[in-house]
Formats: C-alpha cells, structure tokens, sequence
C-alpha cells in the first residue's frame, strides 16, 4: 500500500469515527415539568380549621384539595366544602390574609 493510500484511509477512517461520536451532553436537559412549591402542611390545615369556623361548615367536611406558594413567604390553599369550594391565603406565620368561599 502506497503512503498515500495509507494517508487516505486513516483520514477516511478519522472523518467516519468523527461522525459516530454521541452528540449528548453530560448536562442534563431541562424537564418539561415544574416544581411547584406547596404550603406546608400545617398551614393546609390550619385553613380548613378556619374555613370550618369562619364558613360555618362541618369540619369533617372541610378538605385542602390544593395549595401553591404565591409569594415569597404565602400560599394559596384551595379547600372543598363538601358543598362548595373556598380559597385561603396564609403566610409562614399562621396569619390568615384571606378567606373566601367560592360561588360555582
């Protein structure tokens, strides 16, 4: 085999080892899915206790069905009232902001 055969096929051989090496990344890729930041559970419950109360509903009755972090330091918990639905915003320190029933 003449030098430049050999020259050829070594770059032949190059160019095709190139185009099998993997394109992946060792990052990993962003998930389409989003963490969502709940209230605490304490917090969840101390909405339902409220909503009892202040709605004047069996508190057997009364569930936190949802909640997520509205603000650096509240949350929105949804609640079901066995026959409606209701809305509480609490901060980290057990404080109350709002509580509302919801209308269908």
């Amino acid at each position: 085999m003449t030098t430049t055969k050999i020259l050829v096929t070594a770059a032949l051989a190059a160019a095709v080892l190139a185009g099998c090496q993997s394109s992946r990344s060792s990052e990993p890729t962003a998930s389409v899915r989003t963490e969502v930041a709940t209230a605490p559970a304490d917090l969840q419950l101390l909405c339902a206790s409220e909503a009892s109360t202040r709605l004047n509903v069996d508190a057997g009755n009364v569930l936190p069905v949802s909640s997520a972090q509205t603000a650096p330091n509240q949350y929105q918990v949804d609640l079901t009232l066995g026959d409606g639905n209701a809305r509480c915003v609490v901060d980290n320190d057990a404080n109350i902001i709002s509580l509302e029933r919801l209308t269908a």
